[in-house]
Parts: C-alpha cells; sequence; structure tokens
C-alpha cells in the first residue's frame, strides 16, 4: 500500500537509505509513496495525482533529482526577479514585487517560482489582481501565496453577488406559491364584493 512520507525543507524525501527530490511546492509538505520492486511512485496527498516516478536507486546514500525541477534554481536570482517583475505593467504589481523581494531577500528563489505558477499560466482577472495586489500592499501580506489567496477571495466575491441577484430574480419570475396563480381580474372582485354586500344584509 501507499505510506505517507514528509518532504524537507529542499523538497526531498527519504527512502530506503536515498533522497529523492519533489517540486519546490512540496517543501514541508506531506505527500505519498508507493513502492515496487524497482520504482517508487510519489503522489499529491490532496488530489491523489502523480507527482514523479523514479527508478530505486540500487546505490545507498544517493541524493536523486530530476533535471526540469532544478533548472529554475540555476538561473541567477536577478534574471527571475526581472522575469517576475514584468509579468503585468501595473504600477501596484511592481510595488508588489519589489516588496517581497525586500521581504523574503533570503527566498527570492522560492518567490518566484510561486509568482509563476500562480499568475503566469492563468487566465488572470486584471481588475480582479488589482484589487487583490491593493489589498495585499495595504495590509502588507507580501508573499505571492497571500497574493493568490487574496486574488481568489476577490474573484469569488465578484462572482457571488451577480450570480445570487441573479438567483433571486429567477425566483420572482417563477414562485407562485404551492398553487397555480389565480387570474384575478375586475369581475371576479366585483362578484366578490356583491356577495360581501349581500353577507351584510342577511346579518342585518
Amino acid at each position: 500500500g501507499r505510506e505517507k512520507r514528509i518532504a524537507s525543507e529542499k523538497a526531498y524525501i527519504s527512502v530506503g537509505a536515498s533522497s529523492y527530490q519533489l517540486p519546490l511546492k512540496y517543501r514541508d509538505r506531506t505527500v505519498e509513496i508507493y513502492l515496487t520492486t524497482h520504482k517508487l511512485f510519489i503522489f499529491d496527498l490532496y488530489t491523489q495525482k502523480e507527482i514523479i516516478a523514479y527508478e530505486l536507486s540500487p546505490v545507498p546514500g544517493r541524493t536523486l533529482s530530476k533535471r526540469e525541477h532544478g533548472r529554475e534554481m540555476e538561473k541567477p536570482a536577478q534574471e527571475l526577479k526581472t522575469f517576475v517583475s514584468e509579468m503585468f505593467e501595473s504600477e501596484n504589481w511592481k510595488s508588489f514585487t519589489a516588496k517581497n523581494f525586500k521581504t523574503f531577500s533570503r527566498y527570492v528563489r522560492d518567490q518566484c517560482l510561486e509568482a509563476k505558477r500562480y499568475f503566469l499560466a492563468k487566465d488572470i482577472d486584471r481588475d480582479i489582481l488589482e484589487q487583490a495586489l491593493e489589498y495585499c500592499l495595504k495590509n502588507d501580506t507580501l508573499s505571492f501565496s497571500n497574493l493568490n489567496d487574496t486574488y481568489i477571495y476577490f474573484k469569488r466575491a465578484s462572482q457571488g453577488p451577480d450570480e445570487i441577484i441573479k438567483e433571486i430574480q429567477r425566483l420572482e419570475r417563477q414562485y407562485q406559491g404551492v398553487h397555480e396563480p389565480l387570474d384575478v381580474n375586475e369581475r371576479s372582485l366585483s362578484v366578490y364584493k356583491e356577495l360581501v354586500g349581500k353577507g351584510k344584509g342577511a346579518l342585518i
């Protein structure tokens, strides 16, 4: 069956006497592993999707990594910072990235990878991103993870009220109580009044 492992600060897990690298976003996170005679399969704990697979090292004490996971880390920090700073032309984006790099100066590469993961390949709503940037700048929540969470919140909030209003309008059009709507016209009202009047006369 599968077993759980906690990745290290540098996103490695130990299996047997060797270490195997995961993508950086799995640093300090729990993953699941499955071992066969010759292979190691690693899965995301929550999505259950396979993250990566390795041939098990026959030599104990080895550290194994996939080239693509280390490629971004090999780039000069300044190159990554420049790329991330220019992902959007917004002044708020430039201000946020500058403060982010200053606040997390020891983890610039990690922050750049987060920025690219959260905001590069997605269809980003620029207006909502501006709202999220303004909020994060105002509240000094300056990691790209914070920004992503805030963006998601504002996006849901922007969709929510409209959907609620549409639903209310739909219900108002459709709802008529448990019975079919009555066709109350002038004639039926006059008949009703006449009957009421006769009733009063009978009581006198």
